[in-house]
């Protein structure tokens, strides 16, 4: 993507004034691409990494960075429906890709013909699936989705052996492996984690007893492949940590990551207000000393930055921490700069990412906002315009979906 020289320069990481004022989300792909090969070093050789990039990559650009990942050592993409699926293979990407959603009856024809793998739970879906196949002279690798206690799809432990024997004898499809969820492994307990491990194994042992080969099994997310060993199996599943957090505060035996994302945005109003007045909706700012300066930015709720960081989250201007003044409106968020900034129009307030010598993560945002980093990273990643950095330069830029600015 190509830009005129200034907005070229204000585009990438180095604060300035903006020419244009809107918000943008910084995607750094170096980082990410370091934080793939780090997770391949980490699980070792043996291993299939899983990268999920569903839900538009958390945020960051699914089309963007899913070649990145394949490019430094993920062996397959998993997306959460067969939507997803369809625009992965429509940007060219002609990697493994499986679908750990359910895919419904009327778009099941669409899993063979666009190569794609996908978890199964339902006999009925089994069946219509394995008539897809042999219509268009496919095999469709499956994966049985088990639930060992999570709770939300997936056989039951004792409907397993049943559903397997059946699906084995379609010949459209083909087993590949038994799959399950780890609801709490980023809990300090995992006693729990544990304990599906024991069931998952069994399973797996007494099916190859019958002859089933089951070459690809897979239960570690995010949080078991940083610190439960024993959970790698054949494949493992990389979610939150391709893109820089920890999946919990009690995961700690992370790889080396790097965090991907930062959301700046403009100031676009200034005031000098007085002591004692008050700012935005419900009046809960008041101003702690004369003329200090109220800055307005075009951020919201609207654009995921939650309202429930209102008088509780900060900004960085000029490496220096300012404070959310007030509540989150849907378009616009107020920060008090103090009595001697000099801020100008067009300036940026940083609210993810690094300035000067401190830096706000998203796990900090996230605590603030009595949220979690998933639900943060989604909705500041798919609502504002994203660039993204290589080598500190800017080399592209993607509108938030389904939204078209004023002018464009």
């Amino acid at each position: 993507m190509a830009f005129s020289a200034p907005y070229e320069k204000a585009a990438g990481l180095r604060q300035g004034t903006l020419p244009i004022w809107q918000n943008r989300v910084i995607i750094d792909v170096d980082a990410f691409a370091h934080n793939v090969r780090e997770i391949c070093r980490h699980v070792g050789p043996d291993v299939e990494l899983i990268a999920v990039v569903k839900d538009d990559c958390y945020g960051h650009g699914a089309d963007i960075l899913s070649p990145v990942a394949l490019e430094n050592g993920a062996d397959v993409l998993a997306v959460v429906n067969i939507d997803e699926a369809i625009a992965l293979r429509s940007s060219g990407i002609t990697a493994p890709v499986l679908i750990l959603g359910i895919t419904g009856p009327a778009q099941l024809d669409e899993v063979p013909r666009r190569g794609s793998m996908t978890v199964l739970c339902q006999l009925d879906i089994a069946r219509r699936l394995d008539e897809a196949a042999r219509k268009v002279g496919a095999k469709v690798p499956v994966f049985v989705k088990i639930d060992t206690g999570m709770g939300r799809l997936g056989l039951r432990v004792d409907e397993v052996d049943d559903f397997v024997s059946a699906v084995r004898d379609l010949e459209g499809l083909s087993v590949e492996g038994l799959i399950t969820h780890l609801p709490d492994a980023d809990e300090a307990d995992k006693s729990f984690a544990y304990g599906q491990l024991d069931v998952f194994n069994e399973i797996i042992v007494r099916l190859r007893g019958t002859g089933l080969e089951l070459p690809r099994n897979h239960i570690a997310n995010s949080a078991a492949i940083t610190e439960m060993p024993d959970a790698k199996y054949q494949m493992v599943r990389a979610g939150i940590i391709l893109y820089g957090p920890h999946p919990s505060a009690y995961v700690k035996e992370s790889p080396d990551l790097r965090r991907v994302m930062s959301f700046k945005t403009p100031i676009i109003y200034l005031k000098r207000m007085m002591r004692g007045e008050t700012v935005s909706y419900k009046r809960e700012y008041t101003v702690p000393v004369d003329r200090s300066v109220i800055a307005t930015t075009p951020v919201g709720y609207r654009h995921g930055y939650l309202r429930a960081l209102g008088n509780r989250a900060e900004g960085l201007y000029r490496g220096k921490r300012v404070p959310v003044a007030g509540v989150v409106c849907m378009d616009m968020t107020m920060f008090d700069l103090g009595p001697g900034a000099d801020a100008e129009l067009g300036d940026e307030i940083t609210l993810l990412g690094r300035d000067g010598d401190d830096e706000i993560i998203i796990d900090e945002l996230a605590e603030r906002a009595g949220t979690i980093t998933y639900e943060l990273m989604t909705g500041l990643g798919m609502r504002s315009r994203r660039y993204y950095i290589s080598g500190g330069e800017v080399f592209g830029e993607e509108p938030p979906p389904g939204h078209r600015l004023i002018g464009e």
